[in-house]
């Protein structure tokens, strides 16, 4: 394996590890740092086709030595890096000389963002439906949610890491999950076609609330990258909030992907969705994505960023 610097003459190289359960991890190495080539490999071996010699578990020394970063190598979802980096095969095999063979779904959304004038990049579809809920669905939902302030608990992600999500959440009450659901199933026929997936039965349409108060964020991640979650087909995110808004920040960033090996892999260029009041998006559940920092001067909660928020899997 070969790897081309797209930066002629650069001294290091600034890595973003992308890991399974939504988490990821930042580094710098020289360009010749054998770690490097080890965690492309790695990337590139995930579907055995460049058959890459790399550890079977990863061990790197962070913060000066005084801490390490482990984990399995089938755990490394996607590599970025700054500048780029491309891998070539230095072991040319037969099925090389032609093609990856890509899945269709893959197929389909790689013509689709050439056909939109995205050249490479793979730009994944999102939907957007302004005025979800009528006037007093939301005016009662707001009055809920400020009544239930002292029910919401800080958000947690699978290992509990305190830098990577802040907020704060609150299971939906029956009655909301009622409505919601509802409303989501009524447009989900629209929502499939608009996302260009296939149509299959719907099943569980999981549902909570959550506030962003002021610092709250939520970085890079998928909602379909642990074993857990393999059933979720969609996520969704309905805004809510005090008018006029009262907070800057919290957009939803939606990665861009680019074809390795006929796989997707992640890159550094987005979409970006505005928290818009009563409004929901829906996009697929596996796309990276992030929630940006949230601003509220005020600190009130009232003020706060709030969604309801989940995920949508097939029956």
């Amino acid at each position: 394996m070969k790897l081309v610097i797209q930066q002629p003459g650069a001294t290091e190289i600034k890595v973003k590890l992308l890991l399974a359960g939504g988490h990821s991890a930042a580094l710098v190495v020289p360009p010749d740092h054998p770690l490097l080539s080890q965690l492309l490999a790695a990337a590139a071996d995930a579907d055995g086709r460049m058959g890459a010699a790399h550890p079977g578990l990863f061990q790197i020394p962070v913060e000066g030595g005084r801490a390490s970063l482990v984990f399995a190598a089938h755990q490394l979802l996607g590599v970025i890096t700054d500048p780029g980096v491309v891998i070539q095969s230095d072991r040319p095999t037969e099925d090389q000389s032609a093609s990856p063979k890509l899945s269709s779904a893959v197929a389909a959304a790689a013509a689709a963002s050439a056909a939109q004038g995205h050249g490479e990049l793979i730009r994944h579809p999102l939907v957007q439906l302004d005025g979800f809920l009528t006037g007093s669905e939301v005016a009662w939902l707001m009055e809920f949610v400020f009544s239930a302030k002292d029910s919401f608990a800080p958000s947690q992600v699978s290992d509990a890491k305190e830098d990577y999500r802040r907020s704060l959440v609150l299971g939906a009450p029956d009655v909301l999950k009622r409505l919601i659901i509802g409303k989501i199933r009524a447009v989900m026929s629209e929502v499939m076609s608009q996302l260009r997936v296939g149509r299959f039965p719907i099943g569980d349409i999981e549902c909570q609330i959550t506030a962003s108060v002021d610092g709250s964020y939520f970085r890079a991640h998928t909602d379909a990258a642990a074993n857990e979650t393999e059933g979720r087909q969609f996520t969704y995110v309905y805004y809510f909030n005090r008018e006029p808004k009262a907070f800057s920040g919290g957009e939803l960033r939606i990665y861009d992907d680019t074809i390795r090996n006929g796989k997707l892999a992640a890159t550094d260029s987005f979409q970006v969705v505005q928290p818009k009041h009563n409004s929901i998006v829906f996009f697929q559940a596996a796309v990276m994505h992030e929630v940006m920092p949230v601003k509220m001067p005020s600190g009130d909660f009232r003020d706060s960023r709030f969604t309801v928020n989940g995920w949508i899997d097939r029956a």
